[in-house]
């Protein structure tokens, strides 16, 4: 064999070996779900901090709750900065959520009916998406709310992912050795003076809202890849982090393919919002 060939040979290995590397990672989806306050409070300076987070992490998916005041065009252009070229909005009043995409997202459903705030259902990339905002006053609106959406999602294929995330304003029962007694009687305080919030269960900490996930055979991405807690809610800007209720369950097939996932603590998504963004990445080469 000439030195020609050999170089030839050498160039076709590498070229086919960035190839497969370039498909590896194009198997692999990053996705994030946000509860951002309130449009990050339509504050320039935090909207300019959050996207240049986001291209650095550069995630496929982004599921937003509360973002407040845009509009499904202000909505697009926001996300074109950091290069989704796909977004969509479930309303313009109120407290709405969002999804964005590098992909299209498709056979869209926005719910608003029966909802406290609303929820989406798309397809991207043959992955099943919910993104939800449950109530967060009232324990018998959660319980309605997480029956609609097991019932939405209980018709689509076993064998395809489903995801569902978001602000469940709930806690989960894997968690409760985080939660004391202090906690439990601030909570008992609040529902004295404030008669509009009723989120105690018998005077207790409710985990039924996450329980009939687990029933439905949905599975808490973040202990699939971690084995301490982190709390996902309140930010040192605005309290002292305690509880878990921002939330991506999966059913078994998306989590058949999750190779991380967490709840990203730094020194921007300490001060962005209220809420910190949950991750997880799914590898479909798996």
């Amino acid at each position: 064999m000439n030195m020609n060939m050999k170089k030839m040979l050498l160039l076709l290995f590498m070229v086919s070996l960035l190839a497969g590397t370039s498909f590896a990672q194009d198997n692999v989806k990053k996705i994030i779900s946000y509860n951002v306050l309130e449009g990050l409070k339509q504050d320039s300076t935090n909207q300019q901090m959050f996207i240049e987070w986001v291209r650095e992490i550069d995630p496929d998916v982004i599921a937003y709750q509360e973002m407040n005041k845009f509009t499904q065009k202000s909505l697009e252009s926001f996300a074109r900065e950091y290069n989704h070229p796909y977004a969509i909005l479930s309303k313009m009043e109120g407290y709405p959520v969002a999804i964005s995409s590098k992909y299209p997202i498709v056979n869209v459903q926005k719910v608003v009916d029966n909802m406290w705030h609303a929820y989406i259902y798309a397809n991207i990339d043959n992955i099943h998406f919910f993104v939800i905002h449950f109530s967060p006053h009232s324990l018998k609106k959660r319980q309605e709310e997480v029956n609609l959406i097991i019932a939405h999602a209980k018709p689509l294929p076993s064998d395809e992912p489903v995801l569902i995330m978001g602000d469940f304003n709930s806690m989960d029962k894997s968690d409760a050795g985080q939660y004391n007694d202090t906690m439990v009687e601030n909570m008992r305080k609040r529902e004295e003076s404030q008669p509009h919030i009723r989120n105690l269960n018998d005077g207790d900490i409710d985990y039924t809202v996450l329980d009939r996930l687990k029933q439905s055979g949905f599975i808490d991405t973040f202990w699939l890849t971690n084995d301490t807690f982190k709390p996902s809610v309140t930010t040192p800007k605005f309290g002292t982090p305690s509880r878990r209720i921002d939330f991506i369950w999966s059913n078994q097939a998306a989590a058949d393919k999750v190779v991380n996932g967490t709840i990203l603590h730094d020194e921007r998504t300490d001060v962005m919002s209220d809420h910190y963004p949950v991750y997880v990445e799914l590898d479909f080469s798996k």
